[in-house]
């Protein structure tokens, strides 16, 4: 299947590399150039289970057909990654023709074809073009909107119409933006795709993420990655390290080119919502890739979690802060879940303290900080929703309290 990432963010570039195995995969961004560029975004983890063996199953009602569909990986590795192509490096260790080599540390781990991992991070090439590039290439089956499709401008709108998908998937979780999908793309078979992976697109300036390998040891993710003989390089990768010695603690990020990402190993990549033939259509094609769920299952989760959300933005991105004022999300929580179900279901803040401290644990990225700084970059967002959810609400009193707090961080 071929699929396209509209948006070159940290939901369309982690996406990409998740899809890559066994399907033509690219990301489009107005900001690509003629030529195209490519993003290397790392992954968080010791193990990828998603390999060949792992995508073509079925999911529940939907009967599986005949194999694997889609092209060779062309979206990965062609157009501006050249000569490179087909190679993907990380610390000493790279594939090449099928043939794994290993560094002299013996870090290696295979996890799939096309991944090189260390026993913290997996880096994965993926190729970033635009619209005309994209449009030359052919047919694509399947555009996944990382905007929602009413932010979408009139040049971006025209230039999804003339690929002319079979399907969209939209992965804003904001109800009715389904509906706003198929407006604006009448005719296409429209989804929404919930992501099931946490990334982030790194700042300029910013540190290495902190990780939790297998053995409860903290590093970080770079530590070990790219040798000073590595093919690709830093200059390729969008990292700079002061001083050139590269030790991980002195590395820092290229605005826009560093995006590191957590996927739980066993688990689908996004939850498919929608008509009923259009997500088991999409599971024939993809496999364990998605999961079709009901449409309960993408809308009132936000509804659990962004107020808490909305507090860490009100708390300047503080997890500690937020752990100690739990009780006004709690509330917020309890006022939204009302309006999608029509009755009160208590939410309450020692379960929610409970929640935050396993994510904690389980999590293998250092989410204290990374949640601050992911959700403060969406706050517009964040508060739209809040706002929707209290004009149908009653009582919305912890909602609009909420959204004030949001309001007053613009003031």
């Amino acid at each position: 299947m071929r699929v396209l990432f509209q948006g070159a963010g940290a939901i369309g570039i982690a996406g990409a590399a998740l899809f890559t195995d066994g399907h033509e995969v690219a990301v489009v961004s107005r900001t690509a150039g003629p030529n195209g560029r490519a993003a290397f975004p790392r992954r968080v983890s010791t193990f990828d289970p998603t390999g060949p063996g792992g995508v073509g199953g079925g999911h529940g009602s939907c009967r599986q057909g005949g194999g694997r569909a889609g092209g060779n990986n062309g979206g990965a590795t062609g157009g501006a990654t050249g000569g490179e192509a087909g190679r993907e490096t990380e610390g000493e260790t790279w594939r090449e023709n099928g043939r794994e080599t290993e560094g002299a540390e013996g870090r290696q781990a295979s996890a799939g074809s096309g991944w090189s991992v260390t026993r913290v991070a997996a880096t994965r090439r993926v190729t970033i073009t635009d619209w005309d590039g994209a449009a030359a290439d052919g047919r694509w089956d399947l555009i996944v909107l990382t905007t929602r499709p009413g932010d979408l401008d009139a040049e971006v709108v025209s230039a999804i119409r003339d690929i002319s998908p079979a399907f969209i998937a939209t992965t804003s979780q904001v109800e009715g933006d389904l509906e706003r999908a198929r407006a604006v793309f009448p005719g296409t078979q429209a989804v929404i795709f919930g992501p099931a992976f946490l990334s982030e697109r790194l700042d300029s300036g910013a540190p290495a993420e902190v990780v939790r390998t297998a053995g409860n040891q903290v590093e970080e993710a770079d530590s070990g990655a790219f040798s000073a003989g590595s093919r690709i390089g830093e200059a390729d990768r969008g990292v700079r390290t002061a001083g050139g010695q590269g030790s991980g603690a002195d590395r820092e990020a290229e605005p826009g080119r560093e995006v590191r990402f957590w996927a739980p190993a066993g688990a689908p990549r996004f939850f498919v919502a929608g008509p009923s033939t259009t997500g088991c259509s999409l599971v024939s094609r993809l496999g364990r890739l998605v999961l079709p769920v009901p449409m309960e299952a993408v809308l009132l989760p936000p509804r659990v979690f962004i107020p808490f959300v909305a507090e860490l933005s009100v708390r300047d991105g503080s997890w500690a802060a937020l752990k100690s004022h739990l009780d006004r999300p709690a509330k917020a929580a309890s006022e939204a879940v009302r309006t999608r179900l029509g009755a009160q279901v208590p939410v309450f803040g020692s379960a929610a303290h409970f929640v935050l401290e396993a994510v904690e644990r389980i999590v293998p990225i250092d989410v204290t900080n990374y949640a601050g700084r992911h959700f403060n970059r969406h706050v517009g967002q964040t508060r739209d929703m809040l706002a929707g959810w209290a004009e149908s609400a009653d009582p919305a009193h912890a909602l609009r309290e909420l959204v004030a707090a949001l309001d007053a961080l613009v003031d």
